[in-house]
């Protein structure tokens, strides 16, 4: 097998899912007042906690993180298509079909428009983690700030713009590179 072909796919996973994993646990361990050392010394054991387990407690991290990406993606899709709704001035969306042929066919066009597609979809999970942290923040801090709850706001919604614009660029880019590669649409 060729390592190579896994590399988009870990890209998408490691940028896509890693990252508003990460910052899912992190908002969680920052509003439930805890660590990360404790969540493992509290469900796995006191060996997991240790200082000398430093290895071992970094990578559950990033497993963890990539699970937590997992279960906020429904989340994030549902971010994308409210971002897609005719209220916010959609834009033409690539031929149907042009990012699989280009990902097929043409391979670095697609591992490009791949790794496009994973910042808006990274963008879409923090938009989540963000408006999640929103929600909960003045329900779990006693003394909680108003410019707290502005900044985290305000966070969600930078977060699913800047989501919806790199995905306007995707598809931009997919058509583009598809046009630019002879690539046919299927008639209908």
């Amino acid at each position: 097998m060729d390592s190579l072909k896994l590399i988009p796919s870990i890209f998408f996973d490691a940028i896509a899912r890693v990252v508003p994993g990460t910052a899912a646990i992190f908002a969680y361990l920052v509003l439930f007042h805890d660590s990360w050392s404790g969540l493992l010394g509290r469900y796995l054991g006191s060996p997991f906690a240790q200082d000398d387990a430093l290895l071992t407690a970094t990578l559950l991290f990033f497993f963890a993180a990539y699970i937590v990406g997992q279960l906020i993606s429904p989340f994030a899709k549902l971010v994308q298509r409210i971002g897609e709704l005719k209220l916010f001035a959609p834009k033409p969306k690539h031929s149907k079909g042009a990012y699989d042929w280009l990902r097929v066919n043409v391979k670095e066009a697609g591992e490009q428009c791949a790794k496009i597609r994973a910042e808006f979809t990274m963008h879409d999970g923090l938009a989540v983690v963000f408006l999640a942290s929103a929600a909960l923040y003045p329900f779990r801090t006693p003394h909680w700030s108003w410019a707290v709850l502005g900044v985290l706001l305000s966070a969600t919604l930078v977060t699913a713009v800047r989501g919806r614009t790199t995905r306007d660029t995707f598809n931009q880019t997919v058509q583009k590179l598809a046009d630019g590669a002879g690539y046919k649409a299927p008639a209908k």
